[in-house]
């Protein structure tokens, strides 16, 4: 089964949008500030993706650009943002430039895409109040996998639903793999944490009920390292040149599909689930604040 992300996506914004009109009649708008300080073309897709889904869900999206700015110019604006009560969330895309002194600053209140050391270590004490938006989004698809190929409705899941599960998640990043980890084992799964670097990486995958690579290495993943029948979740994102233009392609070859039962492709796959992931903690930053 090839994963549609868009689809589970849609579901999504048609219930964010039904809250937000709920919230406003109350006379707030939702509105998340974005600190934007690499004017990349990949960011500024990922940024248009985002400020589109704010338009259609009735929220704010406010770009704050920081094109040659100093670290203090953005330090100072978020420290402002924490103050305003109109602003429910922060988010800092990445990457940026010292971001070791950045994103500390972000009031964990506000901290709606998890980039803090507090909402961080409230992972690792299995008391999240935010979830990182990939890493949210990954275990909704994962979730929504098992209801799929094990012909199980996700609503009647236990909390540790993963318990049997041998997982392996490649790459380590701690917006993606390190969380992801953490709460993938606290969801009951025996969990093997990998790089792209990882001597004999198959030996380790191909043991996986559930692949997750979140690596950016293109055509890092084929059938020969994948398990029969297991779940294969795409996370990585990178560009390709193929006959003079550029797409996006992830981290799996597509010949793994003849092995999979169920598989997430890039694009398409777990980016808009991320999108509408973000704007649900948002609202849930929104919710908490009042």
């Amino acid at each position: 089964m090839i994963f549609d992300g868009r689809e589970f996506a849609e579901k999504k914004e048609i219930q964010l949008k039904a809250e937000v009109e709920k919230i406003k009649k109350s006379g707030v708008v939702p509105k998340l500030v974005s600190i934007l300080a690499d004017n990349s073309k990949e960011t500024e897709l990922y940024v248009s993706l985002k400020a589109k889904f704010a338009q259609r869900i009735g929220a704010i999206f406010d770009i704050h650009h920081f094109d040659g700015a100093s670290t203090l110019e953005i330090v100072s604006d978020i420290k402002e943002a924490n103050k305003d009560n109109s602003v429910h969330g922060i988010m800092v895309q990445l990457p940026v430039l010292n971001e070791h002194e950045i994103l500390p600053v972000i009031n964990p209140q506000k901290d709606v895409d998890c980039l803090t050391a507090v909402n961080l270590g409230l992972i690792a004490l299995g008391r999240p109040k935010f979830l990182p938006a990939t890493v949210k989004a990954t275990v909704e698809v994962i979730k929504f996998a098992l209801s799929q190929t094990e012909n199980k409705p996700a609503e009647q899941m236990e909390d540790r639903f993963l318990s049997g599960k041998n997982v392996c998640v490649v790459g380590a990043s701690i917006i993606v793999g390190k969380p992801l980890s953490i709460l993938l084992s606290d969801l009951g799964a025996t969990v093997t944490i990998c790089r792209s670097t990882t001597k004999n990486l198959s030996e380790f995958t191909k043991g996986a009920d559930i692949l997750v690579s979140a690596t950016g290495v293109i055509d890092l993943i084929n059938k020969e390292m994948v398990k029969e029948g297991a779940i294969v979740i795409d996370v990585g994102i990178s560009k390709l040149l193929r006959e003079g233009k550029f797409r996006v392609v992830g981290d799996v070859n597509e010949n793994v599909l003849a092995k999979t039962s169920f598989l997430t492709p890039v694009p398409g796959g777990i980016g808009p689930v991320t999108v509408a992931s973000l704007f649900e903690n948002l609202l849930s930053a929104l919710r908490q604040g009042l």
